[in-house]
Formats: structure tokens, C-alpha cells, sequence
């Protein structure tokens, strides 16, 4: 039987994952390096989300990076101009986003398919519209700057990784909840989802309000990591590279999700050495892995690590 490869990536394999990140802090990494984890695992946040909204109800978004620019531009908004300590913003920004979300979610009642996905970028690009031009509020183009992180590096990397890893818990488990089954009926057919009781306006909000609320999350998180904020990292293309880590992760793959996120994130910092090179081999590795990953025989991958 022929699946993929984000088919290992279940049972205890998760644990193995967070057990390593874990231990980083301790066993030492360079500052940068450890930085592109934290990334990662900031990422992972957001690809969690699009596995919940895509994955699981089928609902594609191209307007993520609006929604983390969402959640780190009210944390940042809330530190420095309202004056709330970052514990409050932390708790605050991600429910604000969630709440953009709900809007967000409105056009997914008689819009789907590409008409759907040209309203999310249409949303991503607004808000960063928005954000630029509203210099006295967010900085503009100028940047912000200035706001107090909630922890300092080791304890944010902890801190991180607790989130990222109830984030992929609830996911999983969510998955086979009446929820996530309601999720899944709608993502395979709205119309027999409706005939068989289920609320399909209702569920298709609060796919989207769950999907906001991480990546509002993980624009707090984004805000703590860089202690600068810029519209320019909340462009369309950061949308389309959360795109890109949920399909190799698998769409349905909580666990892939992370995987996915931390080693996208990491490899075109892996690859430097390679210079003017370096992101055309990127490209070259993500489409030969996009292309063929299908054809992986992850039966007899199993079998070899059962004789190991």
C-alpha cells in the first residue's frame, strides 16, 4: 500500500520530536540557529491552524499572514500605546484575531474554491495595507519597535514549545472529536453534510475562528522572538510559504505540520553555504519532494524500522 510519508508521523513519533527540541537549550546551539528553531516552532502555529481549516473542513486560505500580522501588531498596539503589561496582550491578541476571524469566515457561506482564496488574499493584502499606512498607530514602514517580550530566550523557548506542542495535541485529538468529524464531512461534501444534520454555516465559522486564534498566537509569538515588527514580513508570499509547509507536512497531519514548519524554516539557512545558489536548490528540493512524495512505500519503511 502507497501513502505518505506523513503517515510515520503518528503514534509516539511525536514525542520524539519535542523530546529533542527540548534538550536544544541544554546541549547549546549559536544564537542564530537557535532563533531559526524558535521560528519554526512559531510557524508551526500557523500551519497547525491551516491543517484545522484546510486539512480537516477544506477551507483554503491564502490570507494567514494577514492574521499573524493581526495578533503581533495588537500585542505590539497594546504594550506600547494602551500600556497593558504583555501577559494581558498575550491573553487579549490572539481572541481579537479569532474575532477577525469570524469575519473572515462570512464570505466562506456562498463563496468556495478559488472565489474563497482570492477573498483571504484580498484580506492578507488589506491588512498590510492597513498596517502601512497607519504610521502613528503601527510605525508604517518605519517599523515597530520598542514593546516588552514576555520571556526571556530560554524560558521563551520553553514557553514555545509547550504551545506548539498543546497546539498538536488538541489538533490530534480534535480530529476524531464530533467536531473534527463535522469538519471533515463538510470538507468532503457540504451538501450531504447538511442532509445528515450538520451545521454547516456554523462549523465552517468555527473552523475559521480556531484557525485565527493560532495564527494569532503565533503572530504574539512572532512579535517576542524579532522585538520588531515590519509590514513587510506579513506579505502575500509569507501566505503562500504557510501553504507550502502544510502540503508537506500532509494536510490532515498535525504532527507532519510541525516537522514540515521547522525543517522550511530552517532549510534555506541549512543551504547558505550555497550563496547565489542557495534558493534555487530550495525551490529544486521542495519540487522534487512535492512531486514524489506520494510514491514513497511508507509500508516497507515501516517494516524496516520494526527490524531496527
Amino acid at each position: 500500500m502507497k501513502t505518505k510519508i506523513t503517515d510515520l508521523l503518528k503514534g509516539k513519533f511525536i514525542y520524539l520530536i519535542f523530546g529533542v527540541l527540548a534538550v536544544l537549550p541544554i546541549i547549546g546551539l549559536p544564537s542564530y540557529q537557535f532563533y531559526m528553531i524558535e521560528r519554526g516552532m512559531q510557524n508551526a502555529l500557523v500551519v497547525l491552524s491551516l491543517v484545522i481549516l484546510l486539512g480537516y473542513t477544506g477551507q483554503l486560505s491564502l490570507g494567514h499572514a494577514g492574521l499573524v500580522a493581526v495578533g503581533a501588531y495588537s500585542y505590539g498596539i497594546m504594550c506600547t500605546i494602551l500600556g497593558l503589561p504583555p501577559v494581558v496582550a498575550l491573553i487579549i491578541s490572539p481572541v481579537l484575531t479569532a474575532i477577525v476571524g469570524v469575519i473572515l469566515g462570512f464570505p466562506s457561506f456562498k463563496l468556495k474554491g478559488p472565489f474563497l482564496v482570492v477573498i483571504t488574499i484580498a484580506f492578507g493584502e488589506i491588512v498590510r495595507i492597513l498596517v502601512l499606512n497607519a504610521v502613528d498607530i503601527t510605525g508604517g514602514p518605519y517599523g515597530m519597535k520598542g514593546y516588552p517580550v514576555l520571556f526571556s530566550d530560554t524560558a521563551m523557548h520553553y514557553f514555545m514549545l509547550i504551545l506548539v506542542f498543546l497546539a498538536t495535541f488538541g489538533a490530534n485529538r480534535l480530529s476524531n472529536s464530533y467536531i473534527g468529524l463535522a469538519f471533515k464531512a463538510i470538507r468532503e461534501d457540504e451538501v450531504a453534510a447538511e442532509l445528515m444534520g450538520v451545521n454547516v454555516r456554523k462549523f465552517k465559522l468555527l473552523s475559521f475562528v480556531i484557525s485565527a486564534f493560532l495564527a494569532g498566537l503565533s503572530g504574539v509569538l512572532f512579535a517576542n522572538l524579532t522585538g520588531y515588527l515590519n509590514p513587510d514580513s506579513f506579505a502575500s508570499d509569507t501566505s503562500a510559504a504557510y501553504l507550502l509547509m502544510v502540503v508537506i507536512g500532509g494536510m490532515t497531519s498535525p504532527v507532519g505540520a510541525v516537522l514540515s514548519a521547522l525543517l522550511v524554516t530552517a532549510l534555506p539557512e541549512l543551504l547558505r553555504f550555497l550563496q547565489d545558489w542557495r534558493m534555487i536548490i530550495y525551490g529544486l528540493i521542495l519540487f522534487i519532494y512535492v512531486r514524489f512524495y506520494q510514491v514513497i512505500n511508507i509500508e516497507s519503511l515501516k517494516k524496516l524500522f520494526k527490524r531496527r
